[in-house]
């Protein structure tokens, strides 16, 4: 555990030095919220019996675990590969394990204060209305951030240089944002983005955390996404444990 704990502090001032993890992580999805809240603060979609703003936060909270989960975690990682840093590792006693639980647990810290933010502005600023149970909402939080943190190592496995990293991790990331509803309903795409888009693990994250967090239903009534989400959690984790290279 020591050695663990020592890890953790290690990625941590790693992630402080890197100014650009801490704009898109912290101040990014900050900034998406304050701008859709000025925007929308007092529109009401009617069809969807809420606020403009109350259906987005959920899609602004999923939107910040993929920045980090995907963007910061592939790129930072392949980055850090290409210096060598790992293969210097490699010829320690650190063991693989405690090497992507460190950063799995940094990373895991960071979405949580993102996640903490955003409720505090979203509540205090624009005084959206958090119904649902906080701890099935934590949970829902939790198996998000697992899933696009396994799909963040994932990439680091198929991505072979740092140059490559930001742009195929920001396909993926948009591709998610856009197709995962986020933003608006996916009833508006055509019936064939439509299926696609419901396979997504964005597209489910965003309906689960909606109903558990903003309308309060319980998290039986959001089983089907969970499901879907947590296919993707361990799918991806047992491919990027594959794909897991030092170097």
């Amino acid at each position: 555990m020591k050695i663990l704990a020592r890890q953790v502090m290690l990625e941590t001032r790693l992630f402080l030095r890197r100014k650009d993890d801490l704009f898109w992580t912290l101040a990014f999805p900050l900034f998406f919220i304050v701008l859709f809240g000025l925007i929308y603060q007092d529109v009401v979609w009617e069809d969807l019996g809420l606020r403009a703003i109350e259906y987005l936060l959920p899609g602004i909270i999923v939107m910040a675990l993929m920045t980090s989960g995907i963007m910061a975690t592939a790129s930072g990682f392949v980055e850090e590969r290409e210096r060598g840093i790992y293969r210097r590792l490699s010829l320690t006693p650190l063991k693989r394990r405690t090497l992507l639980g460190g950063q799995l647990i940094q990373r895991y810290v960071v979405i949580l204060i993102q996640t903490i933010l955003l409720l505090v502005v979203g509540t205090l600023a624009f005084d959206i209305q958090i119904s649902g149970n906080l701890f099935w909402s934590w949970l829902v939080v939790t198996l998000g951030a697992l899933c696009f943190l396994s799909i963040g190592f994932l990439l680091t496995g198929l991505i072979k240089s740092a140059r490559a990293a930001n742009g195929i991790s920001m396909i993926v990331f948009f591709m998610l944002m856009f197709l995962g509803g986020i933003y608006f309903p996916n009833d508006v795409m055509p019936d064939f983005l439509r299926t696609f888009s419901n396979t997504l693990p964005s597209t489910n994250l965003n309906d689960a955390l909606r109903a558990v967090m903003i309308m309060g239903l319980g998290i039986e009534e959001a089983w089907r996404e969970l499901l879907v989400v947590g296919g993707w959690f361990i799918g991806s984790l047992v491919v990027a444990v594959r794909l897991f290279r030092w170097e």
